[in-house]
């Protein structure tokens, strides 16, 4: 029959010395695979195995007392050893969640989260040393404890507050690092959460560092959660002499062109005070990040401008000086003057082509405009067929692909004329022109520009070669195939008058 004490020397001498090999073959292993684990795998077969084996020896082996000071130091030393591999193993750990949940986007883990554990083991790790290995008495300790910690709960009621507001706030959840909060005047998104206080980086990029005494006192608005998806509401007045279906449109078109604005949901205007002289809406911009609403928000201010100038929606003038007001005046003034317009037209090399009078007789139906710099002038799916002449700036003619990516066709400046862009290849693609700089530029009503054509053969000829060479370029582009220098608008009419085939994209 075997007896505890030859199953012990069993132990020192066959059991600890196989542990010894396989955890050194272990540690071999995860050295090829550079891992992590190695370091506790390292300290179980340096120390803590050799250190059990020695203890066993002293005890169970040769019946030492184990009150014994060298067989305490003995045991001391197992109980660190112990505490050291498992710190190293749960820093593996706790290494491995923080890396999982950073590759999903979910964030990273609150410091106080990962500092629980480590905490726990360490509590561990005294009372088994001081209670188990050297025999204190802890109950006597802890009545000390508890007398002593009502003085320092005392003089340390603040810092005390703001651990348990930690507890509570890591409890509750109510944010995540990476997420925007709003609590009072304190915005920021949330960086970190330790034990004391919670971090936030303001949009200057300053690092704002809150008790979370404050945090669990006052009303936390998180912008980032259930989703990601938040509304801007922009609120602006109109002159009230606009139709309220023209002021939405002229606004819902700057909503739409101001990057950043989801398409779904769609933006949306509302009414919300009918005062003369003044009409209050409100814009709902639906954005899937909060960072960008400052961004957003200037965008969409600097198209309402472009777009009331343009679709004729007047603005209210901040103006305090006292004037009298002489509608007729005001209204004559607002009109355009036909020699501008007119001198508008003429820059065009293609009108050119008309006689004085032709020229006079479109502008009546003419009118100036403006755009932005990034602002889609025509594309072939619009259903305007009006005419453009530029008048200053630089635009270019793009290619837009479904996904909405683009690819540059040619260049438009001054003087080029855009006309009708038909769809290149009914697949989904769509011609159009974008500014490039602020653009100012004569509209020609469709109707009037259609009646010139129809009357003018060369003309029609014209726009008929512009568009077959529009036609070539594409396909050129779309085949990857390097595509010949555009021609200026003056050499639009040297090449007609000299019967060339090509002449300039840039007029279409």
């Amino acid at each position: 029959m075997i007896t505890s004490d030859l199953l012990w020397a069993i132990v020192v001498i066959v059991v600890v010395p196989v542990a010894v090999l396989a955890a050194a073959e272990l540690d071999e292993r995860l050295r090829q695979r550079d891992s992590p684990l190695r370091t506790a795998v390292g300290v179980l077969r340096s120390w803590v195995l050799p250190i059990l084996a020695s203890w066993i020896a002293l005890v169970p082996v040769l019946g030492v007392d184990a009150d014994e000071w060298y067989v305490r130091i003995i045991a001391s030393a197992l109980v660190v050893a112990v505490a050291v591999a498992s710190l190293a193993l749960l820093r593996t750990v706790l290494a491995g969640i923080v890396i999982r949940r950073r590759l999903a986007g979910r964030g990273s883990v609150p410091q106080l989260l990962l500092a629980l554990p480590r905490l726990a083991l360490l509590l561990a790790v005294v009372w088994v040393l001081l209670g188990v290995v050297w025999g204190v008495n802890l109950s006597a300790a802890l009545t000390a404890l508890g007398v002593t910690s009502l003085v320092v709960s005392f003089a340390l009621q603040d810092t005390l507050s703001g651990l348990a507001s930690g507890f509570l706030l890591l409890s509750d959840q109510p944010f995540q690092p990476g997420d925007w909060i709003t609590s009072g005047s304190t915005e920021g998104m949330v960086v970190d959460l330790n034990w004391r206080t919670t971090r936030l980086r303001t949009r200057n990029g300053d690092l704002l560092i809150v008790p979370n005494s404050t945090l669990a006192k006052a009303d936390i608005l998180n912008h980032s959660a259930p989703a990601t998806l938040h509304r801007v509401v922009v609120g602006l007045q109109v002159a009230y002499a606009n139709p309220p279906t023209l002021a939405k449109e002229m606004l819902l078109a700057a909503a739409r062109q101001t990057t950043g604005v989801l398409a779904d949901p769609p933006p949306a205007v509302r009414v919300v005070t009918i005062d003369d002289p003044l009409m209050g809406y409100e814009v709902d911009l639906w954005v899937d990040d909060f960072a960008v609403v400052p961004r957003v928000r200037s965008e969409f201010g600097s198209l309402v401008w472009y777009q009331s100038h343009r679709m004729g929606v007047p603005l209210p003038s901040p103006a305090q000086d006292l004037y009298l007001h002489d509608a007729a005046a005001v209204a004559a003034a607002s009109v355009p003057k036909p020699a501008t317009i007119r001198a508008g037209l003429q820059r065009s090399p293609l009108l050119a082509l008309l006689d004085d009078a032709e020229v006079d007789a479109l502008v009546p139906s003419s009118r100036p405009a403006r755009y932005a710099t990034g602002e889609l002038m025509v594309d072939s799916g619009s259903a305007a067929r009006d005419l453009i002449v530029m008048v200053e700036g630089r635009a270019v003619l793009v290619l837009i692909e479904p996904g909405h990516d683009e690819a540059i066709v040619g260049d438009l400046g001054a003087g080029e004329t855009i006309g009708i862009l038909d769809d290149p290849r009914g697949d989904g693609r769509v011609l159009a022109v974008r500014a490039v700089t602020d653009c100012e530029v004569i509209v020609i009503d469709a109707a009037a520009a259609s009646d010139v054509a129809s009357r003018h053969a060369e003309l029609a000829a014209a726009f008929n070669r512009l568009r077959q060479v529009r036609a070539r370029r594409v396909e050129r582009l779309l085949a990857g195939r390097p595509d010949p220098p555009t021609p200026t608008g003056d050499d639009i009419v040297a090449a007609e008058e000299a019967g060339a085939t090509e002449p300039s994209e840039g007029a279409s």
